[in-house]
């Protein structure tokens, strides 16, 4: 892949399959997504298709079961919001 060629793709998000779950209830595969220029965070289970609908049985897939606004929170060392002196009574 050539340089041009990487720079016309965007970065679209990452999805990580989880393979150390710390419970059962662990999401199978989370990451981050960008659509429409808004980052959102996404956890998603693993399943086994069932053959009753259009995938054929025993074809694993995941479904979303959390997805929501990721906050751009600054690092701990950049912000300068606070001020000491509008805690002075």
């Amino acid at each position: 892949m050539t340089e041009e060629t990487k720079k016309k793709r965007p970065d679209l998000g990452i999805a990580i399959p989880v393979v150390n779950k710390k419970t059962p209830q662990s999401y199978d595969l989370s990451g981050n997504i960008v659509v429409e220029g808004k980052k959102y965070k996404f956890g998603a289970y693993r399943s086994t298709a069932s053959g009753n609908g259009k995938m054929e049985k025993g074809s694993e897939y995941y479904y979303f079961y959390r997805v929501e606004p990721l906050d751009d929170v600054a690092p701990a060392g950049d912000n300068t919001s606070f001020k000491p002196s509008d805690l002075e009574a």
